[in-house]
């Protein structure tokens, strides 16, 4: 009993060192080994977010932006489609410009280490657009669950969504306990304090991401029996 005791932080710190091998190791890797087209898609990211932030920054560029990269929920469902693809890298009204580009620049890279490109674009792009059309959704269930109308001309949350789409998504798929409580006790805190679109859109994309790996699990499991009863079949043919 004593010894089992004593075991246990060293079973823990086992445990976390796994979960933080797996999170981050593919990333590690691709750096060591100089496979940068491993990790592009965070530089990709960055770039267009540091574009829009200083195209706004100027009269055209500022037309630009809100014409086509800004979304808010009062918007006409055409319009917001169309903005949809930019508006994952607009700058949002209440994130520093310097956040957005590290968040998008760190969490994209690790993700494609750990997903691949083509599967942390479609996940990013996913939880972005369900974050973004809900938002009419929380106008119209109100306060204290949902917003008032008074935030019908606000600006959507911007990359962020896509960023804890793509946090949740890797977190369930790597099985890293540590990330998912904190973002469990992010989206608490920012629930609780703060009375934002951003928040409500944040915690879609925090959904999305985890019913989107869970899927994709469940999927892989489903797959995995019929393939190996199919080998056999293949050789004796």
């Amino acid at each position: 009993m004593t010894s089992d005791v004593q075991s246990m932080p060293a079973r823990l710190l086992t445990r976390l060192g796994d979960q933080c091998d797996a999170l981050f190791g593919p990333a590690v890797t691709a750096v060591l080994q100089r496979r940068f087209d491993r990790l592009w898609t965070g530089p990709a990211a960055a770039l267009l977010v540091v574009a829009l932030a200083v195209a706004a920054r100027t009269g055209p560029g500022h037309a630009f932006v809100m014409q086509h990269a800004v979304t808010h929920p009062g918007d006409p469902l055409p319009v917001t489609l169309v903005r949809l693809p930019l508006s994952m890298f607009a700058p949002a009204a209440l994130l520093p410009f310097w956040f957005a580009v590290l968040q998008v620049l760190v969490v994209f890279s690790l993700s494609q280490a750990v997903l691949g490109a083509c599967r942390t674009l479609t996940v990013a792009m996913l939880g972005h657009t369900l974050a973004t059309l809900s938002a009419p959704m929380w106008l119209l269930a109100g306060p204290p669950l949902g917003l008032a109308h008074s935030f019908t001309h606000l600006r959507d949350a911007g990359p962020s969504a896509a960023v804890v789409t793509l946090l949740a998504f890797t977190a369930v798929t790597c099985r890293v306990d540590w990330l998912v409580v904190a973002l469990v006790a992010y989206h608490l805190v920012e629930l609780g304090l703060v009375v934002s679109l951003a928040s409500r859109e944040h915690l879609i994309g925090t959904v999305t991401g985890v019913v989107a790996a869970t899927a994709t699990a469940v999927a892989a499991r489903g797959t995995a029996p019929r393939r190996r009863s199919a080998r056999p079949a293949a050789r004796s043919g």
